[in-house]
Protein backbone atom coordinates (compact mmCIF):
# COMPACT_ATOMS: atom_id res chain seq x y z
CA UNK A 1 0.00 0.00 0.00
CA UNK A 2 1.61 4.00 -0.95
CA UNK A 3 -0.26 6.90 0.91
CA UNK A 4 0.95 8.26 -2.77
CA UNK A 5 -1.59 6.33 -4.83
CA UNK A 6 -4.32 6.60 -2.10
CA UNK A 7 -4.05 10.85 -2.20
CA UNK A 8 -7.51 12.69 -2.40
CA UNK A 9 -8.79 9.12 -3.16
CA UNK A 10 -11.34 7.55 -0.78
CA UNK A 11 -12.08 4.09 0.69
CA UNK A 12 -15.11 1.90 1.59
CA UNK A 13 -14.86 0.89 4.90
CA UNK A 14 -17.73 -2.06 6.02
CA UNK A 15 -17.98 -2.59 9.51
CA UNK A 16 -15.92 -1.28 12.62
CA UNK A 17 -12.27 -0.32 12.91
CA UNK A 18 -10.30 -2.15 15.37
CA UNK A 19 -7.49 -0.80 17.01
CA UNK A 20 -8.49 2.74 16.00
CA UNK A 21 -11.77 4.26 17.26
CA UNK A 22 -14.27 5.48 14.35
CA UNK A 23 -12.95 9.64 15.05
CA UNK A 24 -9.33 8.71 15.00
CA UNK A 25 -9.35 6.20 11.61
CA UNK A 26 -10.77 9.21 9.68
CA UNK A 27 -8.27 11.63 11.37
CA UNK A 28 -5.00 9.20 10.47
CA UNK A 29 -7.08 9.09 6.98
CA UNK A 30 -7.25 13.08 6.61
CA UNK A 31 -3.64 13.34 7.40
CA UNK A 32 -2.68 11.63 3.57
CA UNK A 33 -5.49 13.47 2.34
CA UNK A 34 -8.28 10.15 2.23
CA UNK A 35 -11.66 10.03 3.10
CA UNK A 36 -14.34 7.40 3.49
CA UNK A 37 -17.16 7.00 1.19
CA UNK A 38 -20.49 5.39 1.82
CA UNK A 39 -21.12 4.99 -2.21
CA UNK A 40 -19.44 2.80 -4.69
CA UNK A 41 -20.14 5.92 -7.04
CA UNK A 42 -17.45 8.00 -5.68
CA UNK A 43 -14.95 5.00 -7.03
CA UNK A 44 -12.86 4.13 -3.67
CA UNK A 45 -9.08 2.93 -4.17
CA UNK A 46 -9.62 -0.06 -2.03
CA UNK A 47 -13.08 -1.55 -0.03
CA UNK A 48 -11.63 -2.20 3.84
CA UNK A 49 -13.40 -5.37 5.49
CA UNK A 50 -13.66 -4.14 9.16
CA UNK A 51 -15.20 -6.04 12.13
CA UNK A 52 -18.85 -6.42 13.27
CA UNK A 53 -19.86 -6.63 9.90
CA UNK A 54 -23.99 -6.84 9.66
CA UNK A 55 -25.77 -9.04 7.61
CA UNK A 56 -26.51 -6.28 4.61
CA UNK A 57 -23.38 -5.16 4.84
CA UNK A 58 -21.60 -8.79 3.91
CA UNK A 59 -24.17 -8.90 1.09
CA UNK A 60 -23.00 -5.58 -0.21
CA UNK A 61 -19.41 -6.71 -0.07
CA UNK A 62 -20.27 -10.20 -1.66
CA UNK A 63 -21.57 -7.99 -4.64
CA UNK A 64 -18.93 -5.74 -4.74
CA UNK A 65 -16.30 -8.76 -5.05
CA UNK A 66 -18.27 -10.45 -7.78
CA UNK A 67 -18.29 -7.23 -9.59
CA UNK A 68 -14.41 -6.38 -9.02
CA UNK A 69 -15.37 -2.70 -8.25
CA UNK A 70 -12.36 -2.16 -6.56
CA UNK A 71 -9.54 -4.18 -4.36
CA UNK A 72 -11.22 -6.13 -1.22
CA UNK A 73 -8.52 -5.98 1.63
CA UNK A 74 -9.05 -6.94 5.03
CA UNK A 75 -8.90 -4.04 8.19
CA UNK A 76 -5.90 -5.57 10.58
CA UNK A 77 -3.04 -4.97 7.78
CA UNK A 78 -4.92 -0.88 6.45
CA UNK A 79 -4.49 -0.27 9.85
CA UNK A 80 -0.80 -1.89 11.41
CA UNK A 81 -0.24 0.60 7.68
CA UNK A 82 -2.29 3.57 8.54
CA UNK A 83 -0.78 2.89 12.03
CA UNK A 84 3.02 2.65 11.26
CA UNK A 85 2.58 5.99 9.66
CA UNK A 86 1.62 8.20 12.28
CA UNK A 87 3.33 11.02 13.38
CA UNK A 88 4.64 10.66 16.93
CA UNK A 89 6.01 13.98 17.51
CA UNK A 90 2.40 15.56 16.71
CA UNK A 91 0.43 12.78 18.31
CA UNK A 92 2.57 13.76 21.59
CA UNK A 93 2.09 17.35 20.98
CA UNK A 94 -1.86 16.90 20.53
CA UNK A 95 -2.39 14.96 23.23
CA UNK A 96 -0.31 16.95 25.90
CA UNK A 97 -2.47 19.92 24.79
CA UNK A 98 -6.26 18.49 24.92
CA UNK A 99 -5.17 16.53 27.70
CA UNK A 100 -7.51 13.61 26.10
CA UNK A 101 -7.35 10.49 28.32
CA UNK A 102 -9.92 8.25 26.27
CA UNK A 103 -7.87 8.92 23.21
CA UNK A 104 -4.34 8.42 25.11
CA UNK A 105 -6.34 5.23 26.55
CA UNK A 106 -7.28 4.01 22.99
CA UNK A 107 -3.95 4.60 21.34
CA UNK A 108 -2.17 2.71 25.04
CA UNK A 109 -4.11 -0.44 23.78
CA UNK A 110 -3.58 0.01 20.20
CA UNK A 111 -1.42 -3.31 19.45
CA UNK A 112 -0.09 -1.80 16.28
CA UNK A 113 2.05 1.50 16.89
CA UNK A 114 5.82 0.39 17.83
CA UNK A 115 6.93 -0.20 21.38
CA UNK A 116 9.04 3.00 20.69
CA UNK A 117 6.40 5.55 20.91
CA UNK A 118 4.19 3.26 23.30
CA UNK A 119 7.02 4.01 26.57
CA UNK A 120 6.96 7.87 25.29
CA UNK A 121 3.00 7.91 25.42
CA UNK A 122 2.79 5.55 28.75
CA UNK A 123 4.62 8.60 30.67
CA UNK A 124 1.53 10.84 29.63
CA UNK A 125 -0.92 8.59 31.33
CA UNK A 126 -2.31 9.82 34.91
CA UNK A 127 -2.64 7.56 37.36
CA UNK A 128 -4.81 9.60 39.42
CA UNK A 129 -2.81 8.11 42.65
CA UNK A 130 -4.12 4.83 42.42
CA UNK A 131 -2.21 1.58 41.83
CA UNK A 132 -1.69 -0.78 38.43
CA UNK A 133 -5.42 -2.41 39.69
CA UNK A 134 -6.71 0.24 41.61
CA UNK A 135 -9.56 0.86 38.94
CA UNK A 136 -10.74 0.11 35.38
CA UNK A 137 -8.48 1.61 33.74
CA UNK A 138 -5.27 1.57 35.36
CA UNK A 139 -6.00 -1.98 34.65
CA UNK A 140 -6.33 -1.79 31.23
CA UNK A 141 -3.11 0.06 30.60
CA UNK A 142 -1.19 -2.34 32.90
CA UNK A 143 -2.26 -5.13 30.72
CA UNK A 144 -1.20 -3.74 27.62
CA UNK A 145 2.36 -2.82 29.19
CA UNK A 146 2.60 -6.54 29.98
CA UNK A 147 0.99 -8.25 27.30
CA UNK A 148 3.10 -5.86 24.99
CA UNK A 149 6.57 -7.19 26.20
CA UNK A 150 5.88 -10.69 28.27
CA UNK A 151 7.76 -12.92 26.28
CA UNK A 152 5.19 -15.85 25.44
CA UNK A 153 2.33 -14.06 26.46
CA UNK A 154 0.26 -16.76 24.41
CA UNK A 155 1.05 -19.06 26.98
CA UNK A 156 0.67 -16.79 30.01
CA UNK A 157 -2.34 -15.15 29.26
CA UNK A 158 -3.50 -14.34 32.69
CA UNK A 159 -0.18 -12.81 33.48
CA UNK A 160 -1.31 -8.72 32.57
CA UNK A 161 -3.69 -9.19 35.25
CA UNK A 162 -1.49 -9.74 38.31
CA UNK A 163 0.59 -7.40 39.90
CA UNK A 164 3.30 -9.44 39.85
CA UNK A 165 3.41 -9.65 36.35
CA UNK A 166 5.23 -6.83 36.39
CA UNK A 167 8.01 -7.77 38.03
CA UNK A 168 8.26 -11.04 36.08
CA UNK A 169 8.30 -8.82 32.70
CA UNK A 170 11.01 -6.67 34.54
CA UNK A 171 13.01 -10.21 35.06
CA UNK A 172 12.62 -10.92 31.32
CA UNK A 173 13.59 -7.90 29.57
CA UNK A 174 17.10 -6.47 29.50
CA UNK A 175 15.90 -3.16 28.00
CA UNK A 176 17.04 -0.41 29.69
CA UNK A 177 14.27 1.67 28.90
CA UNK A 178 12.02 -0.30 29.47
CA UNK A 179 13.14 -0.57 33.02
CA UNK A 180 13.49 3.08 33.53
CA UNK A 181 9.83 3.62 32.20
CA UNK A 182 8.32 0.94 34.50
CA UNK A 183 10.77 2.37 37.49
CA UNK A 184 9.20 6.24 37.01
CA UNK A 185 5.98 5.12 36.48
CA UNK A 186 3.59 7.01 39.05
CA UNK A 187 2.38 4.11 40.99
CA UNK A 188 5.77 3.17 41.83
CA UNK A 189 6.99 5.96 42.58
CA UNK A 190 4.81 6.41 45.24
CA UNK A 191 5.01 2.97 46.79
CA UNK A 192 9.06 4.04 46.63
CA UNK A 193 8.35 7.06 49.27
CA UNK A 194 5.04 5.98 50.94
CA UNK A 195 5.66 1.81 51.20
CA UNK A 196 3.20 -0.56 50.18
CA UNK A 197 2.65 -4.28 50.06
CA UNK A 198 4.20 -7.40 49.86
CA UNK A 199 4.18 -8.06 46.02
CA UNK A 200 5.14 -3.98 45.30
CA UNK A 201 8.04 -4.13 47.27
CA UNK A 202 9.48 -7.11 45.06
CA UNK A 203 8.69 -5.37 41.89
CA UNK A 204 10.72 -2.55 43.80
CA UNK A 205 13.46 -4.88 44.52
CA UNK A 206 13.77 -6.37 41.31
CA UNK A 207 14.48 -2.83 39.76
CA UNK A 208 16.61 -2.21 42.41
CA UNK A 209 18.75 -5.68 41.65
CA UNK A 210 18.07 -5.47 37.53
CA UNK A 211 21.64 -5.41 35.95
CA UNK A 212 20.21 -3.22 33.21
CA UNK A 213 18.98 -0.57 35.65
CA UNK A 214 19.78 2.86 34.80
CA UNK A 215 22.08 5.25 37.09
CA UNK A 216 19.10 7.41 37.30
CA UNK A 217 16.69 5.01 38.99
CA UNK A 218 19.04 3.67 40.91
CA UNK A 219 20.20 6.91 42.67
CA UNK A 220 16.53 7.66 43.00
CA UNK A 221 15.79 3.93 44.35
CA UNK A 222 18.60 5.11 47.20
CA UNK A 223 17.54 8.63 48.00
CA UNK A 224 13.66 7.57 48.12
CA UNK A 225 13.73 3.47 49.18
CA UNK A 226 13.43 2.07 52.34
CA UNK A 227 16.45 0.44 53.75
CA UNK A 228 15.63 -3.20 52.42
CA UNK A 229 16.65 -1.83 48.77
CA UNK A 230 19.50 0.33 50.07
CA UNK A 231 20.88 -3.19 50.96
CA UNK A 232 20.00 -4.67 47.54
CA UNK A 233 21.61 -1.90 46.08
CA UNK A 234 24.73 -2.06 48.02
CA UNK A 235 25.25 -5.35 47.22
CA UNK A 236 25.34 -4.58 43.21
CA UNK A 237 28.64 -5.95 41.58
CA UNK A 238 28.12 -2.72 39.61
CA UNK A 239 28.01 0.34 41.80
CA UNK A 240 29.59 3.36 40.34
CA UNK A 241 31.80 5.49 43.05
CA UNK A 242 29.02 8.33 42.85
CA UNK A 243 26.39 5.77 44.26
CA UNK A 244 28.78 4.48 46.75
CA UNK A 245 29.21 7.86 48.00
CA UNK A 246 25.97 8.16 48.42
CA UNK A 247 25.09 4.93 50.40
CA UNK A 248 27.96 6.16 52.77
CA UNK A 249 25.89 9.33 53.15
CA UNK A 250 23.45 7.85 54.79
CA UNK A 251 25.29 7.23 57.49
CA UNK A 252 23.35 3.86 58.38
CA UNK A 253 25.53 0.57 59.96
CA UNK A 254 23.71 -1.52 58.06
CA UNK A 255 23.90 -0.21 54.53
CA UNK A 256 28.21 0.07 55.71
CA UNK A 257 28.26 -3.49 56.91
CA UNK A 258 26.40 -4.68 53.47
CA UNK A 259 28.75 -2.51 51.45
CA UNK A 260 31.63 -3.88 53.33
CA UNK A 261 30.59 -7.50 51.91
CA UNK A 262 30.98 -6.12 48.61
CA UNK A 263 34.15 -7.42 46.52
CA UNK A 264 33.70 -4.77 44.06
CA UNK A 265 33.76 -1.48 46.05
CA UNK A 266 36.24 1.15 45.76
CA UNK A 267 39.66 0.80 47.88
CA UNK A 268 38.41 4.50 48.85
CA UNK A 269 35.23 3.53 50.07
CA UNK A 270 36.65 0.03 51.58
CA UNK A 271 39.73 2.21 53.20
CA UNK A 272 36.49 4.77 54.97
CA UNK A 273 34.43 1.44 55.86
CA UNK A 274 37.88 -0.62 57.29
CA UNK A 275 37.23 1.37 61.30
CA UNK A 276 34.02 -0.30 61.53
CA UNK A 277 34.26 -3.04 59.43
CA UNK A 278 38.15 -4.60 58.94
CA UNK A 279 37.14 -8.22 59.01
CA UNK A 280 34.11 -7.88 56.19
CA UNK A 281 36.83 -5.83 53.89
CA UNK A 282 39.78 -8.09 54.41
CA UNK A 283 37.58 -11.31 53.79
CA UNK A 284 35.85 -9.85 50.34
CA UNK A 285 37.86 -6.77 49.15
CA UNK A 286 39.71 -7.35 45.62
CA UNK A 287 43.22 -6.65 46.60
CA UNK A 288 46.15 -4.76 45.63
CA UNK A 289 49.33 -4.25 47.59
CA UNK A 290 48.28 -1.40 49.39
CA UNK A 291 45.09 -2.83 50.68
CA UNK A 292 46.68 -5.99 51.51
CA UNK A 293 49.77 -4.57 53.64
CA UNK A 294 46.68 -1.96 55.45
CA UNK A 295 44.60 -5.23 56.58
CA UNK A 296 47.75 -7.71 57.31
CA UNK A 297 48.06 -5.40 60.29
CA UNK A 298 44.37 -4.90 61.19
CA UNK A 299 43.12 -8.70 60.74
CA UNK A 300 45.56 -10.98 59.34
CA UNK A 301 43.50 -13.95 59.63
CA UNK A 302 40.63 -13.02 58.16
CA UNK A 303 42.60 -11.58 54.96
CA UNK A 304 43.71 -14.83 54.57
CA UNK A 305 40.28 -16.26 53.49
CA UNK A 306 40.41 -13.51 51.06
CA UNK A 307 39.93 -15.38 47.44
CA UNK A 308 41.56 -12.39 45.34
CA UNK A 309 45.16 -13.19 47.35
CA UNK A 310 48.13 -13.43 44.91
CA UNK A 311 50.27 -15.82 45.33
CA UNK A 312 53.12 -13.83 46.66
CA UNK A 313 50.55 -12.50 49.41
CA UNK A 314 49.38 -16.13 50.44
CA UNK A 315 52.94 -16.62 51.22
CA UNK A 316 53.74 -14.22 53.51
CA UNK A 317 51.00 -14.91 55.23
CA UNK A 318 52.08 -18.40 55.66
CA UNK A 319 54.85 -16.65 57.42
CA UNK A 320 52.39 -15.97 60.54
CA UNK A 321 50.73 -17.35 63.46
CA UNK A 322 49.41 -20.92 63.32
CA UNK A 323 45.49 -19.17 63.37
CA UNK A 324 46.48 -17.35 59.69
CA UNK A 325 47.55 -20.90 58.65
CA UNK A 326 44.33 -22.37 59.22
CA UNK A 327 42.22 -19.65 57.73
CA UNK A 328 44.60 -19.91 54.47
CA UNK A 329 44.25 -23.28 54.06
CA UNK A 330 40.19 -23.03 54.09
CA UNK A 331 40.70 -20.71 51.50
CA UNK A 332 39.54 -22.16 47.84
CA UNK A 333 41.81 -20.36 46.49
CA UNK A 334 45.41 -21.24 48.01
CA UNK A 335 47.90 -22.53 45.41
CA UNK A 336 49.07 -25.87 44.46
CA UNK A 337 52.43 -25.45 46.01
CA UNK A 338 51.22 -24.25 49.42
CA UNK A 339 48.57 -26.85 49.70
CA UNK A 340 51.21 -29.27 49.08
CA UNK A 341 53.54 -27.42 51.57
CA UNK A 342 50.83 -26.89 54.36
CA UNK A 343 49.89 -30.83 53.78
CA UNK A 344 53.90 -31.99 54.53
CA UNK A 345 53.80 -29.78 56.78
CA UNK A 346 52.18 -31.93 59.48
CA UNK A 347 50.21 -28.78 61.32
CA UNK A 348 47.20 -30.79 62.47
CA UNK A 349 45.19 -27.94 62.77
CA UNK A 350 46.10 -26.57 59.12
CA UNK A 351 45.62 -30.29 58.16
CA UNK A 352 42.01 -30.02 59.12
CA UNK A 353 41.09 -27.02 57.37
CA UNK A 354 42.56 -28.79 54.22
CA UNK A 355 40.54 -31.59 54.36
CA UNK A 356 37.58 -29.06 53.64
CA UNK A 357 38.87 -27.24 51.46
CA UNK A 358 37.48 -27.79 47.51
CA UNK A 359 40.97 -28.75 46.34
CA UNK A 360 41.41 -31.61 48.71
CA UNK A 361 41.34 -34.97 46.48
CA UNK A 362 39.99 -38.46 47.80
CA UNK A 363 43.17 -39.96 46.87
CA UNK A 364 45.35 -37.41 50.01
CA UNK A 365 41.92 -37.99 52.00
CA UNK A 366 42.87 -41.52 51.97
CA UNK A 367 46.18 -41.29 52.59
CA UNK A 368 45.50 -39.44 55.40
CA UNK A 369 43.19 -41.84 56.63
CA UNK A 370 45.71 -44.68 56.49
CA UNK A 371 48.55 -42.95 57.51
CA UNK A 372 46.84 -40.85 60.38
CA UNK A 373 43.85 -43.18 61.78
CA UNK A 374 41.45 -41.72 63.52
CA UNK A 375 43.31 -38.27 63.71
CA UNK A 376 41.42 -36.57 61.06
CA UNK A 377 37.98 -38.90 61.69
CA UNK A 378 35.58 -36.13 62.35
CA UNK A 379 36.78 -33.92 58.62
CA UNK A 380 37.31 -37.19 56.88
CA UNK A 381 33.71 -38.27 58.07
CA UNK A 382 32.22 -34.66 56.84
CA UNK A 383 34.02 -34.96 53.50
CA UNK A 384 32.09 -35.42 49.78
CA UNK A 385 35.59 -36.79 48.96
CA UNK A 386 35.95 -39.71 51.08
CA UNK A 387 34.83 -42.86 49.60
CA UNK A 388 31.99 -45.04 50.78
CA UNK A 389 34.45 -47.81 52.25
CA UNK A 390 36.04 -44.91 54.39
CA UNK A 391 32.54 -43.37 55.62
CA UNK A 392 31.40 -46.93 56.43
CA UNK A 393 34.68 -48.27 58.44
CA UNK A 394 34.47 -44.23 59.96
CA UNK A 395 30.46 -44.73 60.93
CA UNK A 396 31.81 -48.01 63.21
CA UNK A 397 33.27 -46.04 65.67
CA UNK A 398 31.68 -44.78 68.97
CA UNK A 399 32.10 -41.09 68.12
CA UNK A 400 29.46 -39.22 68.21
CA UNK A 401 30.88 -36.53 66.43
CA UNK A 402 32.08 -38.65 63.75
CA UNK A 403 28.57 -40.00 63.21
CA UNK A 404 26.80 -36.23 63.14
CA UNK A 405 29.64 -35.60 60.53
CA UNK A 406 28.08 -38.32 58.99
CA UNK A 407 24.95 -37.88 58.85
CA UNK A 408 25.21 -34.31 57.01
CA UNK A 409 27.57 -35.67 54.71
CA UNK A 410 25.61 -35.74 51.91
CA UNK A 411 27.95 -38.68 50.37
CA UNK A 412 26.93 -40.98 53.20
CA UNK A 413 25.75 -44.09 52.08
CA UNK A 414 21.59 -43.90 52.33
CA UNK A 415 21.69 -47.61 54.29
CA UNK A 416 23.98 -45.51 56.51
CA UNK A 417 21.59 -42.41 56.63
CA UNK A 418 18.59 -44.94 57.44
CA UNK A 419 20.43 -46.37 60.45
CA UNK A 420 21.14 -42.76 61.94
CA UNK A 421 17.78 -41.69 61.75
CA UNK A 422 16.32 -43.95 64.33
CA UNK A 423 18.60 -42.07 66.58
CA UNK A 424 17.11 -39.08 67.91
CA UNK A 425 20.16 -37.03 68.44
CA UNK A 426 20.85 -37.39 64.26
CA UNK A 427 17.34 -37.59 62.87
CA UNK A 428 17.33 -34.39 62.22
CA UNK A 429 20.81 -33.86 60.34
CA UNK A 430 19.89 -36.82 58.43
CA UNK A 431 16.07 -35.00 57.11
CA UNK A 432 18.35 -31.80 56.57
CA UNK A 433 20.68 -33.56 54.05
CA UNK A 434 19.91 -33.02 50.52
CA UNK A 435 20.91 -36.90 49.16
CA UNK A 436 18.85 -38.28 51.48
CA UNK A 437 15.62 -35.85 50.85
CA UNK A 438 16.44 -36.49 47.15
CA UNK A 439 16.36 -40.41 48.02
CA UNK A 440 13.34 -40.11 49.39
CA UNK A 441 11.45 -37.89 46.54
CA UNK A 442 12.48 -40.14 43.59
CA UNK A 443 11.65 -43.08 45.77
CA UNK A 444 8.47 -41.34 46.59
CA UNK A 445 8.54 -42.35 49.88
CA UNK A 446 6.96 -40.06 52.77
CA UNK A 447 8.59 -38.98 56.16
CA UNK A 448 7.72 -36.43 59.14
CA UNK A 449 9.90 -33.43 59.09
Amino acid sequence: MNFEALKDRSIMLFGKSRALDAQEFTKLLAQHQITVTETIDDDPAMIVEGRLINPVEQQQIDMLYAQKAAPIIELEPFERWLCSAIDGETLMMSLKLSGDRERLMGYLQNIYIDNTLFLRLLKLYDWRGEGFFENDDNRDVTAALISRFYENIERNHNVQYANMGIMHLLNQSSDSGLIETIALLAPLQIALRSGCDNSTQKILNAIALHPNSSVKVLKQWVKNGNEEIQMLIAMRHDLSLQLQEYLLNLKSAVIDEVLSLNHTIAHSTALILMEGFAENIAKHITLDETLFERLQERDAVALAENESLSSEMQGRLAEESVEVRVALAKNPAITDRLFEQFLKGGEREVIRALIINPKMTSQEIERLYVQEGRTYAREIAASEKSSTAILETLSQLDDFEVQLALAKNSATPIALLYQFQLDSRLARAVKENPSFGKHIQRDNIGWDV
